[in-house]
């Protein structure tokens, strides 16, 4: 696990697409990733598993919060691979990971992966995006 650098752009964004071409969410989550590349913005960061990038995990920390970062995404077709990024984000001086997705098929996995980790759905809107498409929070804490 590492952060993504200028170099892995094109593999993460390939692996963006894949999962999440076609829906509303592709186009944030690419450009979460051209800033992640920049780095100057610390809601915008990205993880990358193995030299050619074969998953990536979208996630920032969250402003005037201290010990607080925010999964935007885990994209990728290995489940260990999306685990082990989703425990990196985790991180040593976390102490709260939110996540924050569409109730939709497109986030299956990592509502999956995160609860395996531990992290517990702390709130659900209904119809948040579109009708039949809930807003789904999971929460982790380390205390």
């Amino acid at each position: 696990m590492r952060a993504l650098r200028s170099a892995d752009l094109t593999a993460a964004r390939a692996l963006v697409s894949a999962q999440f071409g076609g829906t509303p969410y592709e186009a944030r989550f690419l450009e979460q990733l051209e800033l992640a590349t920049k780095g100057d913005d610390p809601e915008c960061r990205a993880l990358v598993a193995g030299d050619e990038p074969s998953a990536v995990a979208l996630f920032g920390f969250v402003a005037g919060a201290t010990g607080v970062a925010k999964i935007h995404a885990l994209a990728g077709d290995d489940r260990s691979e999306l685990r082990s990024l989703a425990r990196a984000v985790r991180g040593t001086d976390i102490r709260l990971v939110v996540c924050e997705f569409a109730g939709d098929a497109v986030f299956g996995v990592t509502g999956q992966i995160l609860q395996e980790l531990g992290f517990e759905e702390d709130g659900r809107v209904a119809n948040f995006f579109r009708d039949g498409v809930d807003l789904v929070v999971l929460t982790w804490r380390s205390l």
